[in-house]
C-alpha cells in the first residue's frame, strides 16, 4: 500500500492461530447471502472504473458471486499475498535467515587487526535489537577493538537499490516506504527520528532513534504549541554528497501530545547499515578505528558470529498487517537468489527483482495451478504494472487454506477490520464486523486509481468465504477518487453482514 508505512520497527508477534480462528467463527450478525443483483448494482455504481471480483466458499469451491473475475488488473498492494504465500511455501514458516560477522587479520587479546565484514543475507527484518544483541555478543566474544573497516557486503542482491518505483527518492525524500533494498539492512533501510513537545511558543525536542549517527544531521524547526496536535510534525530527508543525509523536522506539535516518531528512508544503504553497526558497537565498549565501506567478503575470512534473524511467520506478519513494501521486495530479491534457476548447475541464483518475480509466477503456475496471462514485476505490488485476476487472487488465498503447515501464519499475518494494521481503519464503525475480516488492501493512486481488497471471512450458512475485490481506473480517463471505490468495498462486505 503506497501511503503505509512500518510505524515501529518492534512489531509485536502477532495473534495466535488459537486467537484468530476463535474470533473468526463468532460473528455476532448473520449474513443476508449474496445477492448477485444487489452486487451487480453496486459495482457499476462506479462506472469509470473496471473490477474483477469474486466470492467462493472454500469447502467446494462453489462461486457464490463474480463480476469480470478473469479480468487482468493491477492489484496495488494485494500482490503481497503472493509474496508471502510463496515464502512462507519455499522457505517455511519456521525459516530464519543468518548474517554472518567475519573477520581477517588476527584476533588476540581482544583486538581484530583487520577489517569486520558483514555478509548481507537478505534478512528483511535486521531491526535495532538484533544489532545490540550482536554487539553485545561481540564483546561476550572478547571483542574490545577492531583496527580496520565495517565493510558491508551486499553482493547477494543486484546493485540495483532503487528500481522505477522508487528512483524519485534518490535525494529527497518525506516517505519511509521507498527505501532502497539492500541484502544488508538495518531497520528497513530507514532512520528515525523522535520528536516531543517543549513548552508552547518554543521549538520541540528533536532527536535521531535511537542515537545519533556520523552520517546524519538533524535540522530541527518543529514548533511547540498548544494542545494535543500530533499530527502536523513534518520531517524530510535530503541525500548529501558524502552518502550521508540531512534531515528537517518541522511543523508543530501540542504541548499536551505524546512523544511523535516519524520514519524516513535512508539516502545510501552501505553508509546507513554501517553507521548504525558503528553505534552499536560503540554501546557496546567495542572500538573500531576505520570507517564504513562496502565491499565483498574474502574466501580467507573467518566466522567470528551470527545475527540469527527472526522467522518468516514474524516477517509474514510485518509483510501483510503492515503492508510494507520494503520487505516485500527484499522477499522477491531473496526469493530470486535461493530459488530462480541458474544458467549452469553451480552458478547461485540472480538477487534480482526480474529473478525473484519469475520466482512469483512459477510459484503461480507451478504450485498453484494457474494457467493463461498474468504479469508480475514486483513483489510489493508499488507500481500498476503487475497484472493479476482476481481468480489469480482466489486461488491462492484457497491454496493456502488447504495448507495445514502454512495458513494458521498466513491467516495470522492478515490484518483484521477495524482492529490492526492497514485494515484498522476499515468498517471500523461497524462494530458487528469488527475483526470478522481477514484480508490484504492494496491501494494506489496514480497513474491510476487502485483499490483492491482479498481475503477470508467465516459465513454461518456457507462456511468460510475466500474473496478478491479488485478495482482499477481507466488508463487515460478521469480517475475514480479513491475513497468512492473503497467505501464500495466495505458497503459490499457490509451488505453481506447485514442483520
Amino acid at each position: 500500500m503506497k501511503s503505509t508505512t512500518l510505524n515501529n520497527n518492534r512489531l509485536a508477534t502477532g495473534l495466535t492461530w488459537v486467537a484468530a480462528f476463535g474470533l473468526l467463527t463468532s460473528p455476532s450478525c448473520l449474513l443476508a447471502g449474496f445477492d448477485n443483483t444487489s452486487l451487480n448494482k453496486k459495482f457499476s455504481s462506479v462506472k469509470s472504473a473496471d473490477h474483477s471480483v469474486i466470492f467462493s466458499r472454500i469447502s467446494d469451491s462453489k462461486v457464490l458471486f463474480e463480476l469480470g473475475a478473469d479480468e487482468l488488473l493491477s492489484p496495488a498492494s494485494v500482490t503481497k499475498v503472493i509474496t508471502s504465500a510463496a515464502s512462507l511455501s519455499y522457505f517455511g514458516p519456521a525459516f530464519s535467515f543468518k548474517t554472518p560477522i567475519l573477520y581477517n587479520g588476527a584476533f588476540e587479546k581482544g583486538k581484530i587487526s583487520g577489517d569486520l565484514f558483514v555478509k548481507g543475507s537478505g534478512d528483511p527484518f535486521v531491526v535495532s535489537e538484533l544489532l545490540w544483541q550482536m554487539a553485545t555478543d561481540l564483546r561476550h566474544l572478547g571483542v574490545r577493538e577492531i583496527t580496520g573497516s565495517i565493510v558491508v557486503d551486499n553482493t547477494l542482491f543486484d546493485s540495483e537499490a532503487r528500481d522505477e518505483s522508487r528512483v524519485n527518492s534518490t535525494n529527497k525524500s518525506s516517505h519511509a516506504y521507498d527505501a532502497p533494498v539492500s541484502a544488508f539492512a538495518v531497520n528497513f533501510n530507514t532512520v528515525a527520528v523522535a520528536t516531543a513537545a517543549s513548552k508552547p511558543g518554543k521549538l520541540a525536542y528533536s532527536s535521531i532513534s535511537p542515537f545519533p549517527m556520523s552520517s546524519i544531521s538533524l535540522i530541527n524547526r518543529t514548533s511547540t504549541t498548544n494542545g494535543d496536535l500530533t499530527g502536523a510534525v513534518t520531517l524530510t530527508r535530503n541525500s548529501v554528497q558524502s552518502g550521508g543525509i540531512s534531515l528537517v523536522s518541522g511543523g508543530k506539535i501540542g504541548a499536551d501530545a505524546p512523544l511523535k516518531k516519524l520514519y524516513r528512508s535512508v539516502g545510501d544503504p552501505v553508509v546507513a547499515s554501517g553507521d548504525y553497526l558503528l553505534g552499536f558497537l560503540s554501546e557496546a565498549g567495542i572500538k573500531v578505528t576505520g570507517k564504513v565501506k562496502a565491499g565483498k567478503t574474502p574466501a580467507t575470512a573467518r566466522v567470528l558470529h551470527e545475527i540469527n534473524g527472526y522467522e518468516m511467520r514474524r516477517i509474514a506478519q510485518g509483510l501483510n498487517t503492515f503492508s510494507n513494501n520494503f520487505i516485500a521486495d527484499m522477499l522477491t530479491k531473496r526469493l530470486g537468489a535461493a530459488f530462480s534457476k541458474p544458467e549452469t548447475p553451480d552458478q547461485p541464483g540472480s538477487g534480482t527483482l526480474q529473478a525473484g518475480s519469475m520466482v512469483l509466477e512459477q510459484f503461480l503456475r507451478r504450485d498453484i495451478g494457474i494457467k493463461g496471462s498474468l504479469k508480475i514485476l514486483n513483489g510489493s505490488g508499488l507500481s500498476t504494472e503487475n497484472r493479476i485476476s482476481s481468480r489469480h487472487i482466489l486461488a491462492v488465498l484457497n491454496w493456502m487454506e488447504k495448507r495445514g503447515d502454512l495458513y494458521p501464519d498466513f491467516l495470522a499475518s492478515l490484518p483484521a477490520t477495524g482492529w490492526d494494521g492497514t485494515m484498522k481503519k476499515r468498517l471500523k464503525n461497524s462494530e458487528d464486523l469488527a475483526g470478522l475480516v481477514r484480508a490484504k488492501s492494496g491501494t494506489l493512486t496514480e497513474p491510476i486509481t487502485v483499490a483492491a481488497l482479498a481475503g477470508y471471512f467465516r459465513h454461518p450458512k456457507e462456511g468460510w468465504v475466500s474473496f478478491s475485490m479488485i478495482s482499477n481506473g481507466r488508463d487515460g480517463k478521469s480517475q475514480p477518487g479513491l475513497m468512492e471505490i473503497r467505501n464500495l468495498q466495505d458497503d459490499v462486505l457490509k451488505g453481506i453482514f447485514s442483520e
